[in-house]
Order: C-alpha cells, then sequence, then structure tokens
C-alpha cells in the first residue's frame, strides 16, 4: 500500500473524530443551512483524504524524519480548514458577500474547531509518520 493511500486513511479518521468533537455545532450549522448533518459531518474528513492524497504522494521516498510527516499534516488540516470555511460560506452566505463571510467564517471556524483539527493534525502526522518510516520486516517463505 503507498503511502499516499496510508496516509488519506489516517486523516480520515482523525478528522472524523475532530469532527465528532464539534458535532453539536455542526449539527446546529446543517439544521439552519438546510444540509444533511452526516454530510456535513463528512466534508471536513473528505477533504483531509483528498488533501493527504495530493500532499503524501511519492512521501516513502521523501519523509525521512518524524517532523516532516506532522509539518505535512499540518497543511493537510490548514487546507482542510480553508476549504471547509469556504464551502460553509458558499453554503451559507449571499453570493454578493462572499468575501466578508468568508473571514468570518475562517475566524469562527478556527477558534471553534482549531483544537481539534489541530490535535487532529498532530495525531495523524505522527502516526502517519511512524506507518511510513518503519520499514515492515522482509517476508521469510
Amino acid at each position: 500500500m503507498s503511502a499516499a493511500t496510508i496516509a488519506s486513511l489516517v486523516f480520515f479518521v482523525f478528522s472524523l473524530i475532530a469532527a465528532a468533537a464539534v458535532e453539536y455545532l455542526l449539527r446546529a450549522f446543517a439544521e439552519e443551512a438546510g444540509v444533511n448533518r452526516w454530510v456535513l459531518a463528512m466534508v471536513p474528513a473528505l477533504f483531509a483524504m483528498l488533501y493527504s492524497l495530493i500532499i503524501f504522494q511519492s512521501a516513502e521516498r521523501k519523509i525521512r524524519r518524524l517532523g516532516e510527516s506532522v509539518s505535512r499534516g499540518i497543511l493537510v488540516m490548514l487546507l482542510t480548514w480553508m476549504s471547509f470555511a469556504a464551502l460553509t460560506s458558499w453554503t451559507w452566505c449571499q453570493p454578493r458577500d462572499f468575501g466578508s463571510c468568508l473571514s468570518k467564517t475562517l475566524l469562527v471556524s478556527g477558534i471553534v474547531g482549531g483544537g481539534p483539527m489541530l490535535l487532529g493534525a498532530l495525531g495523524a502526522g505522527i502516526l502517519t509518520g511512524v506507518l511510513i518510516i518503519r520499514r515492515p520486516r522482509p517476508r521469510i517463505e
């Protein structure tokens, strides 16, 4: 299995855990925006999965230390946060107010979901790094 596939699965799970930490708020927002709450909870995890597939491409050759994986993990979560804020602004706000609404959405989502997303980025980055750096033993057949 490639490093990008491993990273995408790990980031998907950690992003679901981060979304579950603020699920009460996502549920209220989903009801107000008229979107299914399960769909809204899955969107950050799917964004994280997409960005980790892109960022961890050929990581088995590039990542040699755990810090390199963690910095990539933080980049994945930053991109996920910005994409989710843009999507919620597009869903919730009028098109003429998109810029001002996006800045407010970035601020509010950063305050509310920043902690769980940062912990998710650190945890997923560490676990992905360990899984990439650790070489499996050769099979004896």
